[in-house]
């Protein structure tokens, strides 16, 4: 199914419907209390009883590994007020900020069962971000004039796409410091791809936003205080498989510039997160190296990621609540996908070949992976872990 190709067929069916979940899309990395009042927030903006969660896996959008596993954090997620758990496939999680949106929406859109979509923002102005979704979907000449002279100056991409929407939308007497924020915020910047997504998906589903609030420790302080404590996986758990992997002669291929810059300095610093802060220039932001270490160390390459234009081909369903057992029979009797709730159904998946097949072949390999990083009694891989239930 061709992104611009996904028809309106969800609104009819589910029309009159009332009885439908809201999608919302996360990391929990770890979780905090923020996420359990965005969860809290989504029912009461929604109307709706039950929300679908969709979660990347061991690795995370910005590039590194997750300081917990999948199941805890799906675990963390329905004992937070989640109803189901589904995993975005991990092409979708380490790259750019437009795949992981087209891969969580189109995710959601396809269950058959999530009518509506919540995301958590600084501004919490639905309106504006979605007038800003539309420019970034539609690209108007003033907006890509403003991106291309941006770039030329040497601006990374996100602070040239800033440069763009502010070239291309008019807020009126909105105030300066709010219509910056609005372009460069990172939750408002997400939430703008989710809406971008659902424009070129031609879906119907309804968004809110919820206003992300200052208070209380931020995931990232939480990390960091865990990885001072030695408590969690760090990017640093990797650096050996990275060195290795770009020092070797067969070294993958990165465009020309950055392929030079890891090989020059590679020898020189032990530790992943020097090495790529030594990388790092006014073009090369932090984030997008981090991502491009990833999927050296995972094995994902552009050839494949050039595969996964399309929306993800199947559902995987990490957890649910005991008491929403039948929520995920509806999805399956609705999804537009194959619903995986076992290993049956992967086995069933994978012996069927191509892409499905590729992509979850690639998240086992990719746990596999993940647990070099850690000591770990459980030897069972990830075909043979059960569906978490609460």
């Amino acid at each position: 199914m061709s992104w611009k190709g996904f028809d309106a067929e969800l609104e009819k069916n589910n029309a009159n419907n009332k009885n439908l979940a809201v999608g919302i899309i996360v990391e929990l990395n770890p979780l905090h209390d923020g996420h359990i009042r965005h969860i809290r927030e989504t029912r009461t903006l929604s109307g709706r009883e039950s929300v679908v969660c969709v979660m990347s896996g061991n690795f995370v959008q910005r590039g590194e590994p997750a300081v917990y596993d999948k199941w805890r954090r799906t675990q963390a997620a329905l004992y937070a007020g989640a109803d189901i758990v589904i995993e975005l496939p991990l092409p979708y999680v380490i790259c750019g900020a437009d795949y992981f949106a087209r891969g969580a929406v189109g995710l959601l859109a396809s269950t058959g069962i999530v009518d509506c979509l919540s995301f958590g923002s600084e501004s919490g102005d639905i309106i504006s971000i979605r007038e800003c979704s539309r420019v970034l979907a539609e690209e108007p000449p003033i907006y890509k004039e403003a991106l291309r002279k941006a770039l030329d100056k040497g601006m990374n991409f996100a602070a040239a796409r800033a440069a763009g929407l502010s070239a291309s939308v008019n807020f009126g007497g909105i105030h300066r410091n709010l219509r910056e924020g609005l372009f460069t915020l990172p939750n408002n910047g997400l939430g703008m791809e989710y809406c971008k997504a659902l424009e070129l998906l031609g879906n119907p589903m309804e968004v809110f936003t919820t206003h992300r609030k200052p208070g209380g420790p931020s995931a990232a302080a939480i990390r960091k205080k865990m990885h001072d404590k030695k408590e969690a996986i760090h990017l640093n758990d990797f650096s050996d498989i990275f060195r290795y992997l770009i020092i070797r002669s067969d070294a993958p291929v990165l465009e020309e510039g950055l392929h030079h810059r890891f090989r020059k300095y590679a020898p020189s610093y032990p530790r992943l997160t020097d090495l790529l802060a030594a990388v790092k220039t006014k073009r090369y932001t932090l984030t997008r190296l981090q991502r491009t270490a990833m999927q050296i160390i995972l094995g994902v390459t552009d050839a494949a990621m050039r595969g996964y234009e399309s929306a993800p081909p199947y559902i995987r369903v990490l957890g649910f609540r005991k008491d929403s057992a039948g929520l995920v029979g509806e999805m399956t009797r609705r999804a537009r996908l194959p619903v995986l709730t076992s290993g049956a159904a992967s086995d069933s998946l994978v012996s069927r070949g191509g892409i499905p097949a590729e992509m979850l072949l690639k998240e086992w390999e990719a746990y596999d992976i993940y647990r070099l990083a850690y000591a770990q009694s459980d030897t069972r891989g990830e075909r043979a872990m059960p569906v978490v239930k609460v």
